[in-house]
């Protein structure tokens, strides 16, 4: 999934408190706003969107009506351990139009048109936020427009342990070199993520949440 990102200005004020549904929680605004592109190919792709659009992340918003290059298309949002109803669009989303995809939430986009479509995010940039990664399996996204290797850029916290798991997702297939966590390091470390793309993490602790907290710094 290809992606493409500019900010569009930086006004430094006064931060104010945004809150947010799904897996997110503590994000405010530095009132830096931007737009993320994503060019999203034909078949299953995970999707988030790191960015507080206006007037809410709802798949409406996101995806409004009387794009005719997203007919026939579907969502499917991860919440509490599984699939929520698939969202489908014809003109409009018939169902699951409000669907929140809030910066740190992620789900599967099934592109069924057979050629890539092209969606653009505009939004507000989080200054940051705290994913929590419950025990099993978490279908999340930065919650900050940032790309990079998982076991750096993304996933460097310190609540991670041995048994934790990270799974991509690319070309309609699972990344079969996903990360594992390991006496420490992460192992066999999956493809780049680009802006707007979600992935698996998988707690292996049964009854303890872990938090991945992300940060933004002005200039980074």
């Amino acid at each position: 999934m290809r992606t493409k990102t500019m900010l569009l200005s930086a006004l430094l004020g006064t931060l104010g408190s945004v809150s947010l549904m799904a897996q997110s929680t503590n994000v405010y605004s530095l009132n830096a706003v931007g737009y993320i592109t994503l060019t999203i190919p034909a078949g299953f792709s995970m999707i988030s969107c790191p960015l507080i659009s206006s007037p809410d992340n709802s798949l409406n918003t996101l995806f409004p009506a009387g794009n005719a290059a997203l007919k026939g298309v579907k969502f499917y949002l991860w919440t509490n351990g599984g699939y929520s109803s698939a969202a489908a669009y014809t003109t409009k989303w018939i169902s699951g139009g409000n669907f929140q995809l809030t910066p740190g939430a992620a789900g599967f986009f099934n592109n069924t048109t057979g050629v890539p479509i092209t969606n653009t995010f505009v939004g507000t940039v989080p200054s940051g936020g705290t994913n929590l990664l419950y025990p099993g399996y978490n279908l999340i996204g930065s919650i900050l427009p940032v790309d990079g290797l998982i076991n750096t850029n993304l996933l460097n916290y310190t609540g991670q342990v041995a048994g934790d798991k990270v799974y991509t997702f690319s070309n309609g297939a699972y990344n079969p070199a996903y990360a594992t966590k390991l006496n420490g390091s992460w192992i066999s470390v999956p493809n780049l993520t680009s802006l707007g793309e979600g992935f698996f993490y998988y707690n292996s602790t049964t009854t303890t949440n872990s938090s991945w907290v992300e940060v933004f710094n002005v200039g980074q």
